[in-house]
C-alpha cells in the first residue's frame, strides 16, 4: 500500500508539472474524435447502405449486408481507423509518462514520429493481435475511460437476459467472463511495452506482458483499485458540494431553480470531463511506472516552463464552453418539465410472483396499473392460439414437446414452472375474456414457427373482431411482411414490428416499432415522431434505463417491473426536483 501511495503521488506530480501538455493532448484527441472519426463513421455507414440498397439494418437483413464486398472493406477500414486512434491516443500518453518519469526532454513531434514508425504493424498480421488485445481490454477501457470510443460498446440486455435464464447459460457466461478477465490482466502490459520499446513487435509485447504479469499483477491491480476508488470519491464529493446550492434554492426560491440547475449541470459536465481525462493520464503513469520499475519520486533533471499567456486562451475557451453548456442545459431542462405520456407495458404479464404468460400474471399486471400487458401467442397444430413464448416446452415444463405439433387441448393440461411458482397454459380466448373483465388492453406478439395455417392472420383478426377489441389492442411480430399484410387486413388495428437490432433510419408502414433499447437513438426517436410511428422500447428492467426512456417520453416501455416504471413515471408527472433530473442526466452521460 505504501508503494502504491508513492506511485500515485509521483503520477500526480508529473501530471501537474506537465499539465499544459496533457491539456493539449486531451483537447486534440477529443477534437479529432468528434470532428473526424464520428463524421467519417456516419458517412461510411451511409455509403454502405447506398451500396447494398437497404434503408436500415435489422436482424432480417444483417447477414446479407455483412457479406457484401463493399461493406466488408468499409468495416475493415473503420476497424483500422479505430485501432489507429486508440494506438495514437494511448501511445502518446504512455510515451509522455515514460519520458517524464525518466526526466527526458521530449517534443510532440518526436513522439509522433516514434509512433509512426510502428504504423506498419497495422497493415500486417500483427493487426489481428492488436484487435484481439483491444477486444480484451474493452471491459476495462469502457469503465475507466467512459469518454472514449468504448463508451457505447455493450452487450444488449436481451441477449444476457436470455443467457442468464438457464443454468447452462449462466455457467457459460461465468466461464467466458473469467477467461476474458484472465486474458486482459495477462495482456494489460502489452500496449505500453509496444509503444515505448522502438523495435519490439506486438506479438513479442504480448509475450512479455504475459511474463511480466506473473510478478507484477497484484501490485498493478492494487494500484488501479486505489486509483479508481479515489476517483469515485472525488466525483461524489464534488457532486455533493456543487449541488448543495441547487438543493437549497429550489426549495426556498423555486424561481431561481431552472437557471441554477443549468449552471450546475454545465459545471459538473466540465468537471467530470476533466476528472475522466485525469484518470486516463493517471492510468498511463501507473502503467509505465509498474512496467518499467521507475524510481519513485525521483527529481526531474529539468522543469518545463510554461508561460502565463498559455492560460489566457485556454481560460477563454473554457468560459465560452461553460456559457454555451449552461444555456443549452437551461433550455433542455425547461423542456423536460412535463408530464410524460409513456405507456408502461408489462412484459409477459407481471412475472414477479407469477409464471410468465399466465392468467395470474395478467391479473397482477392489471392490479399494478400497467397500461398494456404484453403476451406471446403461437398457433397450435389444430389452428388455435395458445399463449406461450418458447417454441418448445423444455424451459417451463421440463418436458420434450414442440408447440406447433400439439393441440390447444393438450397444452392446456400442462403445468408450467418458474421461480418457484406453478400455473397452467392458457388460450388467447382465456386471456381476452379476463383482460376485458379487468378493463386492460393487450399487446399481442405473434410468434412465427413456420407451421402456421395460411389463414393465420385472418383468424386472428376475426377473433379480435368477435371480442370487439380490434380498435383497442396492439399486435406485433418480428416478421415485417406479415405485419404489413395484417395492417391491410385490419386498418383499425394497431400493428407493429419487433426489432432486436436496428441501425439507420426507419421507414415503415405500420403503427409502431418495438425495438431493443441498445439500438434506440435520439435521432431515431425524432424520426419516428415525425413519421407519426410510435416507439416501444424493450425490455427495460434497470432503474437507469426506465428513467432515461420515460424522460425522453417514448410511446411505451416494455418491462418486467411495471411497478418500478409506474413509480418513475409518477415522479416525473409530479415534476421532480431539478436536482434529481441533473443526477439522472449525469448517470446517462457517464
Amino acid at each position: 500500500m505504501h508503494k502504491a501511495g508513492q506511485v500515485m503521488r509521483h503520477a500526480i506530480y508529473n501530471i501537474y508539472i506537465y499539465r499544459i501538455d496533457y491539456l493539449r493532448i486531451f483537447a486534440l484527441t477529443r477534437l479529432f474524435q468528434f470532428l473526424l472519426i464520428v463524421p467519417v463513421t456516419a458517412i461510411v455507414f451511409k455509403l454502405m447502405l447506398r451500396a447494398t440498397g437497404y434503408t436500415h439494418i435489422t436482424e432480417q437483413n444483417i447477414e446479407s449486408f455483412m457479406v457484401h464486398p463493399f461493406v466488408i472493406s468499409m468495416i475493415i477500414l473503420l476497424i483500422m481507423l479505430i485501432l489507429l486512434f486508440i494506438y495514437y491516443e494511448m501511445g502518446f500518453l504512455f510515451l509522455m509518462a515514460f519520458y517524464q518519469q525518466r526526466g527526458i526532454r521530449y517534443r510532440f513531434r518526436h513522439i509522433w514520429q516514434q509512433l509512426n514508425r510502428k504504423v506498419i504493424s497495422f497493415f500486417s498480421i500483427q493487426a489481428i493481435f492488436l484487435f484481439i488485445y483491444i477486444a480484451f481490454l474493452l471491459p476495462l477501457a469502457s469503465f475507466i475511460f467512459p469518454l472514449t470510443l468504448t463508451q457505447a460498446m455493450s452487450i444488449p440486455h436481451f441477449l444476457t437476459d436470455e443467457i442468464m435464464s438457464r443454468l447452462s447459460g449462466r455457467l457459460l457466461y461465468v466461464t467466458v467472463v473469467i477467461l476474458l478477465i484472465i486474458m486482459w490482466v495477462r495482456s494489460i502490459f502489452a500496449l505500453p511495452i509496444f509503444t515505448i520499446q522502438p523495435r519490439i513487435s506486438l506479438f513479442r509485447s504480448l509475450i512479455q506482458s504475459w511474463r511480466l504479469s506473473n510478478r507484477k499483477l497484484f501490485e498493478l491491480i492494487g494500484i488501479l483499485a486505489l486509483l479508481v476508488a479515489i476517483h469515485l470519491l472525488v466525483m461524489i464529493g464534488i457532486t455533493l458540494i456543487s449541488t448543495l446550492p441547487l438543493y437549497i434554492l429550489e426549495r426556498l426560491i423555486p424561481s431561481t431553480a431552472l437557471v441554477t440547475a443549468g449552471i450546475t449541470l454545465a459545471f459538473l459536465e466540465l468537471v467530470f470531463i476533466m476528472l475522466f481525462s485525469l484518470l486516463q493520464a493517471m492510468f498511463s503513469q501507473v502503467m509505465v511506472a509498474t512496467t518499467y520499475n521507475m524510481p519513485i519520486l525521483s527529481k526531474l533533471r529539468f522543469t518545463p516552463k510554461f508561460k502565463k499567456r498559455h492560460y489566457k486562451p485556454l481560460s477563454f475557451i473554457v468560459l465560452v464552453v461553460f456559457i454555451v453548456l449552461s444555456v443549452m442545459n437551461i433550455i433542455s431542462l425547461e423542456k423536460s418539465v412535463y408530464a410524460p405520456e409513456t405507456k408502461i407495458i408489462a412484459h409477459r404479464g407481471y412475472t414477479t410472483g407469477n409464471v410468465e404468460n399466465t392468467i395470474s400474471g395478467l391479473a397482477s399486471a392489471a392490479s399494478a396499473g400497467a397500461d398494456l400487458i404484453e403476451i406471446d401467442i403461437q398457433q397450435t397444430v389444430d389452428g388455435q392460439f395458445v399463449v406461450f413464448h418458447d417454441r418448445t416446452l423444455r424451459r417451463l415444463t421440463g418436458k420434450n414437446g414442440v408447440i406447433a405439433n400439439m393441440t390447444l387441448g393438450e397444452l392446456k393440461t400442462l403445468t408450467i414452472h418458474a421461480n418457484g411458482f406453478n400455473d397452467k397454459i392458457s388460450s388467447l380466448d382465456d386471456f381476452i375474456e379476463i383482460a376485458k373483465t379487468l378493463n386492460v388492453s393487450l399487446l399481442i406478439e405473434l410468434k412465427i414457427h413456420g407451421k402456421e395455417t395460411e389463414d393465420v392472420l385472418p383468424k386472428l383478426v376475426e377473433k379480435l373482431k368477435a371480442y370487439k377489441v380490434l380498435d383497442t389492442y396492439y399486435v406485433q411480430s418480428s416478421e415485417p411482411q406479415m405485419m404489413t399484410q395484417l395492417k391491410k387486413l385490419a386498418p383499425n388495428l394497431r400493428v407493429g414490428i419487433v426489432y432486436a437490432l436496428n441501425i439507420g433510419p426507419m421507414d415503415e408502414t405500420v403503427d409502431f416499432i418495438a425495438l431493443e433499447e441498445a439500438w434506440v437513438t435520439d435521432q431515431l426517436i425524432a424520426e419516428l415522431k415525425q413519421q407519426k410511428i410510435d416507439l416501444f422500447v424493450w425490455t427495460l428492467n434497470k432503474d437507469r434505463s426506465l428513467h432515461e426512456f420515460i424522460r425522453k417520453n417514448v410511446n411505451g416501455v416494455i418491462t418486467d417491473l411495471p411497478d418500478m416504471a409506474l413509480d418513475i413515471r409518477k415522479k416525473q408527472n409530479e415534476r421532480e426536483y431539478f436536482l434529481q433530473r441533473i443526477l439522472n442526466l449525469l448517470q446517462f452521460m457517464f
